[in-house]
C-alpha cells in the first residue's frame, strides 16, 4: 500500500483567483478534501472526479464536524493511503487550527505538508482600499483575535500595548466589537480614530462600513454581520479613495448565466471580473443525438463534399471526436472548403490545426447565407450542428442549388434546476443573460409561472436578434445586445450599459 499524506493548505479569504498554483495542483492530485464553510465552492471545481469531498463545517458558533473528529479522518484516510487535502479559509495556521492538526498528525507518524494561503488580514483589506502601512500614517501592524477562545476571552490581550499600534486588525470580533473599543481608548486610544469594517471581504457580497471608535462605543451603534474583518487606525481613511473594488460597474449586482455549464466558464469569468455575483443556472444540456447513422455515412464519404459549414463550437468537437473515434482524421476531409458560423467557431477549428476558409460579417444563419451567394450552385455542403437547429442556413442553400447533407452531432435537453443556486435566483436577479433562443424558452419551461418574478427588476441581456426576439416574445424587455454577436461584444456591452447606469 502506498504511503498517505496530508496536506495542509489555505483556500484564500473568498475570491477563488486568490488560490496559489501549489493549492490548485493539490487540489487536482487529492484523493480526499476536508473543506470548511468558508470555502469558496468554485475552488472545487478543480477536483478529480474521483476525489471524496468531505464537509467540515467550522463557521462562527457551528461546528458540523468537532475538531478532534476532523483529525481522526485526517489519519485514518492517510493510513489507508489516499493524498488528503485540508483545505481551511485563509491561511491554515493565523488563527486557525491548522497547527492543532499537524501536531496530530506528527503524533500519529504521519506525513503532512503545510501550505501557506493568501489571508484575510492582507486581502480583505486591500480589496476595501485600505492598505495596512502607509507612508506619514502607519509604519506598524497588530493582528489580533476578538474570539472568546480561552477562559479570559479579549481580558488576555496587552491592550496598553496592543493600543500603541498604528494598524490594528480585529479577526472573529465582530460579537465583541464594543468591549474591543471600549479596551483601546481605556488603554490612551484616540476615541475618533477611525474603523473600517469589511463584510464578505474579497467576494461580490464585500461591504464595508466606516465609523469611530467613539461611535462603536455609543449605544446606537448598529450591529455588523459576521463573518467581518475589523481594522483600526488612519489607515481607514484612505478607503474612500482607493476603494477600487467596491467601485466596478457590476459590483453586488446578481448576474444569471444560462448557458451549458461546459460553455459558461468564459462569460462567468468576465462577469466576475466586473464584480458581479455570479449565479450558475445552465438552461440547456449538450447530449449526443439520438442517431449517430447519419453522421457516420457522412463520415464515410467525407471525401465528396466541397464545403463543410459549422455553426458551433461544440459542433466541430463532437463531429472531430466521432471522425477519430471512426478510425479516421481531418485528412479524409479531402479538399473541402471550410466555414465557420463566427470567431469562436472558427477559433475551435483552428485549435485542430484546420484552416477557416470563410467567416461571415455577421455572426449568424443570415450572415452565411448572404456570404455564399452565387457560390454554391452544384456544390455539396456538409452540415454537422445540433439537432433542432433553425432551418435558415439550410432553406437559404438549397434556394440557390446547392445540395445540402445535415447531420446532427449533439442535441440540446433542458437541464435540472440546481437546488444550491435556487434560493439566490427565487431571490430576483439584476441581469440576466441570455446566449440562444434555446436558454430563454428552457428558462420559462424550467421556472414557469415564477419566471416573470425572477426577472422582474433584471436587466436582460441577449447575445443576438434571434435571442432577443425569442425573449421579446416571452414578455421580456431585452435592454442589453451587442454587434457583433460574440461572447467578447455581449460582456463589454454589459460592462458599458452599467457604467453608464
Amino acid at each position: 500500500m502506498s504511503r498517505g499524506k496530508v496536506s495542509i493548505a489555505g483556500a484564500g479569504p473568498g475570491d477563488p483567483e486568490l488560490l496559489t498554483l501549489k493549492i490548485v495542483n493539490r487540489i487536482r492530485a487529492a484523493d480526499v478534501i476536508v473543506y470548511d464553510h468558508l470555502i469558496n465552492r468554485d475552488v472545487l471545481g478543480y477536483a478529480k472526479k474521483s476525489a471524496e469531498l468531505i464537509y467540515a463545517g467550522k463557521m462562527a458558533g457551528e461546528h458540523l464536524k468537532p475538531q478532534g473528529e476532523i483529525n481522526a479522518i485526517l489519519i485514518e484516510k492517510a493510513r489507508a493511503g489516499l493524498s488528503v487535502l485540508r483545505l481551511k479559509g485563509g491561511d491554515p495556521f493565523l488563527f486557525g487550527r491548522g497547527g492543532e492538526e499537524a501536531l496530530a498528525l506528527a503524533g500519529e507518524g504521519i506525513d503532512f505538508e503545510i501550505i501557506p494561503g493568501v489571508s484575510s488580514i492582507n486581502a480583505v483589506p486591500l480589496y476595501a482600499g485600505i492598505p495596512l502601512t502607509h507612508r506619514g500614517l502607519s509604519s506598524s501592524v497588530a493582528v489580533i483575535t476578538g474570539h472568546r477562545n480561552t477562559e479570559h476571552g479579549i481580558d488576555e490581550h496587552n491592550w496598553e500595548a496592543i493600543a500603541q499600534i498604528d494598524t490594528i486588525i480585529v479577526l472573529m470580533g465582530v460579537a465583541q466589537i464594543r468591549q474591543i473599543a471600549r479596551k483601546l481608548v481605556d488603554n490612551g486610544r484616540d476615541i475618533d480614530d477611525t474603523v473600517g469594517i469589511i463584510h464578505g471581504g474579497t467576494t461580490p457580497m464585500q461591504s464595508t462600513s466606516v465609523c469611530t471608535l467613539k461611535d462603536i462605543i455609543g449605544k446606537d451603534h448598529r450591529p455588523f454581520t459576521t463573518p467581518a474583518l475589523i481594522v483600526i487606525g488612519k489607515v481607514v481613511g484612505l478607503h474612500e479613495r482607493l476603494n477600487w473594488f467596491e467601485h466596478l460597474s457590476l459590483f453586488g449586482r446578481k448576474a444569471l448565466v444560462t448557458r451549458a455549464e461546459k460553455d459558461s466558464g468564459a462569460l462567468k469569468h468576465s462577469l466576475e471580473l466586473l464584480g458581479a455575483f455570479v449565479i450558475e443556472q445552465p438552461t440547456i444540456e449538450i447530449t449526443a443525438p439520438d442517431d449517430y447513422a447519419p453522421l457516420d455515412a457522412a463520415i464515410s464519404r467525407l471525401g465528396s463534399y466541397d464545403m463543410i459549414i459549422f455553426t458551433s463550437a461544440n459542433a466541430v468537437r463532437r463531429f472531430v471526436d466521432r471522425l477519430w473515434s471512426s478510425g479516421r482524421d481531418i485528412r479524409s476531409m479531402g479538399a473541402a472548403r471550410i466555414l465557420a458560423i463566427g470567431p469562436k467557431t472558427a477559433q475551435a477549428i483552428e485549435d485542430l490545426k484546420i484552416r477557416v476558409n470563410q467567416i461571415p460579417d455577421e455572426f449568424r444563419a443570415e450572415g452565411l447565407v448572404d456570404m455564399l451567394k452565387g457560390t454554391v450552385q452544384g456544390k455539396r455542403v456538409l452540415i454537422p450542428r445540433a439537432a433542432d437547429a433553425r432551418a435558415v442556413l439550410i432553406d437559404g442553400l438549397r434556394r440557390m442549388g446547392a445540395d445540402v447533407h445535415v447531420v446532427p452531432v449533439y442535441k440540446t435537453i433542458r437541464a435540472e434546476i440546481d437546488r444550491e443556486m435556487l434560493p439566490y435566483i427565487k431571490e430576483g436577479v439584476d441581469i440576466a443573460v441570455f446566449t440562444s433562443s434555446s436558454t430563454v424558452k428552457n428558462f420559462f419551461e424550467m421556472f414557469g409561472e415564477n419566471a416573470h418574478t425572477i426577472l422582474e427588476r433584471a436587466d436582460i441581456a441577449c447575445i443576438g436578434p434571434i435571442t432577443a426576439k425569442t425573449a421579446k416574445d416571452m414578455g421580456l424587455t431585452v435592454t442589453i445586445q451587442p454587434h457583433p454577436y460574440t461572447i467578447e461584444a455581449l460582456v463589454e456591452e454589459i460592462a458599458l450599459f452599467y457604467s453608464n447606469k
